[in-house]
């Protein structure tokens, strides 16, 4: 994807018609995120944790944080920031 500099980052133009150097990509598989918890027991679905790291961008990252009630004063940031791959190679 071609990098895009605009004055105002909220709302980006749209290209007038794709680059010559701008190839259809197909798509190579269609998966389900595998479910767990992180931290002290918050679900979440890590989108990409079985996709082959040549595949991914390195900007990429996806996980859905479920839907958890704490009680007020209830900390749960004891997230395990070792998980969270800092580089795709």
């Amino acid at each position: 994807m071609p990098a895009v500099t605009v004055g105002n980052p909220l709302t980006l133009p749209r290209l007038p018609q794709p680059l010559d150097a701008v190839r259809e990509r197909e798509v190579l598989t269609i998966t389900t995120a595998p479910s767990g918890f992180d931290g002290e027991g918050f679900p979440v679905r890590r989108a990409l944790a079985t996709i082959k790291s040549q595949y991914l961008d390195p900007f990429i990252m996806m996980d859905q944080m479920g839907e958890v009630d704490y009680a007020p004063g209830e900390s749960k940031d004891s997230v395990n920031w070792g998980s969270i791959p800092t580089d795709a190679r």
